[in-house]
């Protein structure tokens, strides 16, 4: 009975409407409800190098969570395949780890660019990095004809509603230049539909719906991007790492950003490894290029 309750309470039709209902709240409310808590919170947690807030790549069972998180940078830093010179935007960038990535290997920090709503990572990334961070929302953007030459997206394209994605597509297609490419990382349900899972999503993300595979899958290729490369990752490892090093730090998190946040991060990144270790969402990546 619980097990039913849990993936078909409440009924369809007024989960439907509950997630509808949260989806007309402004992106940059659901951002701050869920990023603007405190920079040193998510430090109690997250990766000491990049501060990836997105699934690792634990590719031996020794690795720990920094060297997962480098596993992964590195992984995507193929993808990516920056190169000096180049045009290249981060979508929702957090705290600029990826971009620092890039920076590295590329030496060229004037032509990189990174996007988020976050008040709390804007003024962390401009205090703190050598390269331009704005204060953008990417979904509602509009972007100049072939101004970037690669966009990439890690843990952002969740927060892009369903009935969004084609015009997203479209802006970001129009905004690569021949032969560009967009890297995609994100997780999504494997059908459509309005889950529980999803409902309850809302008490942690509010305003964000992200469409099954499928929908992604067709999206893509509608816009016209070729699809190069995909992978598929396992979440579970980085949510039980942010788990223990939450748990580890709780009497500095409750001082933080007091008790009822710090549980509900827990009960997050527990239901979240719940949620993929039952197979009902899946993390991909994604390598799109746009025809020369």
């Amino acid at each position: 009975m619980l097990d039913w309750l849990r993936n078909h309470y409440p009924p369809y039709p007024v989960r439907k409407f509950l997630i509808e209902q949260s989806l007309r709240r402004p992106h940059s409310e659901g951002i701050a409800h869920h990023y603007d808590v405190s920079n040193e919170f998510y430090q109690l947690f997250l990766d000491k190098k990049f501060m990836f807030y997105s699934c690792a790549d634990f590719d031996h069972e020794a690795d720990t969570l920094e060297q997962a998180q480098t596993n992964k940078a590195n992984f995507l830093l193929g993808l990516i395949d920056p190169q000096p010179g180049e045009r290249i935007l981060d979508l929702g960038c957090g705290w600029g780890g990826m971009l620092q990535h890039i920076y590295e290997s590329t030496g060229d920090s004037d032509n990189i660019l990174g996007y988020t709503l976050s008040n709390d990572q804007f003024e962390y990334a401009n205090q703190r990095l050598p390269f331009r961070v704005e204060l953008e929302n990417f979904i509602t953007k509009d972007y100049e004809p072939e101004s970037f030459d690669k966009i990439y997206s890690i843990g952002a394209w969740e927060h892009v509603r369903p009935k969004d994605v084609p015009d997203v597509l479209s802006k970001l297609y129009t905004a690569l230049s021949p032969g560009g490419r967009l890297v995609q990382h994100f997780f999504c349900s494997l059908v459509d539909g309005y889950h529980t899972w999803q409902l309850a999503g809302q008490f942690y993300f509010p305003g964000s719906h992200p469409p099954a595979y499928p929908s992604q899958v067709r999206a893509f290729e509608a816009a016209g991007f070729r699809i190069s490369a995909r992978s598929i990752h396992d979440y579970r490892p980085t949510l039980r790492a942010w788990f223990d090093n939450l748990s580890a730090n709780q009497d500095r998190a409750i001082e933080l950003v007091g008790l009822r946040t710090y549980h509900r991060y827990l009960v997050f990144f527990a239901s979240a490894w719940r949620l993929f270790d039952e197979s009902k969402a899946m993390l991909v990546r994604y390598r799109l290029d746009k025809p020369v």
